[in-house]
């Protein structure tokens, strides 16, 4: 029975993403959906409670399952690249999704939750140890800091078509975060 659910969920998904593919997300209903997998809309809500949630698990089955997994091997540089990989081979989908309405369900929203929460669990206390001599710099204000400059510099890497491969993007981004601005500027302390 798991499986014939897991299977409904998938074709609602992969109906939703066929949709994106054409409709602005605000416009997309439940019965648009329900009507292109073959399907009732009370089915629609014993998996989903909205297309927000849909959203959600697509992004959560395609990329950050996978790359929770690299994360919990140590192989952080991969998850990042792994992260990438998945915006990346499916650029149309997450480039429509991130142009949605700003808002608290938003793409752009569910991917900073995401990027915040793994840096809190990555980092949490022992990066605050690391940086003690600046007391306003919480877990949270550090977790607050990288998640906004990866989110926005992955969302400009989808919507603008950066050519650059997932690998240069993860090496381009280890290298923001091993150099300071001040050392990459020239300038000394």
């Amino acid at each position: 029975m798991e499986n014939k659910k897991d299977l409904t969920k998938e074709l609602l998904a992969d109906c939703f993403k066929e949709l994106m593919m054409t409709t602005p997300f605000d416009k997309i209903t439940i019965k648009m959906i329900t009507s292109r997998a073959g399907l009732i809309r009370p089915t629609f809500y014993k998996h989903f409670q909205d297309k927000y949630e849909v959203l959600e698990w697509i992004f959560k089955t395609e990329i950050s399952d996978s790359v929770d997994l690299m994360i919990r091997n140590h192989m952080e540089l991969d998850a990042i690249v792994m992260l990438c990989r998945g915006l990346d081979e499916n650029r149309k989908f997450y480039r429509r999704a991130f142009q949605m309405e700003p808002g608290p369900n938003s793409f752009d929203q569910i991917l900073t939750r995401y990027v915040y929460s793994t840096l809190m669990k990555l980092g949490g206390k022992r990066i605050v140890q690391k940086a003690a001599e600046a007391s306003a710099l919480t877990p949270e204000v550090i977790a607050t800091f990288y998640t906004y400059g990866l989110v926005n510099v992955l969302k400009d890497w989808i919507l603008n078509d950066n050519p650059i491969s997932p690998e240069e993007f993860a090496q381009a981004y280890k290298y923001l975060l091993s150099h300071s601005v001040l050392e990459m500027l020239g300038i000394k302390n």
